[in-house]
């Protein structure tokens, strides 16, 4: 079961970061500029696009701060 629950973490956090890379590409803005926007190294912007990072809060703040969404963008699955 754990490894179930465990499995779904993965699923979710690719999901999301496939969201926000979505939103990024939409409005024609380079990882970089993200990355610069929210004070953080260009490869921990990408882990977090990429689903390998498990990010906070105050994280996805920032970033939807930068790209002017809200959070709740993220979070929604308008594919």
């Amino acid at each position: 079961m754990y490894e179930e629950h465990r499995h779904s973490e993965k699923e979710y956090l690719l999901a999301l970061g496939k969201r926000i890379r979505k939103i990024r590409l939409s409005k024609k803005i380079r990882q970089t500029e993200i990355a610069y926007r929210c004070n953080f190294d260009k490869s921990s912007y990408n882990a977090i696009e990429a689903g390998k990072r498990n990010t906070t809060i105050l994280t996805l703040l920032k970033i939807a701060s930068a790209l002017d969404v809200t959070i709740k963008d993220f979070l929604e699955d308008n594919s």
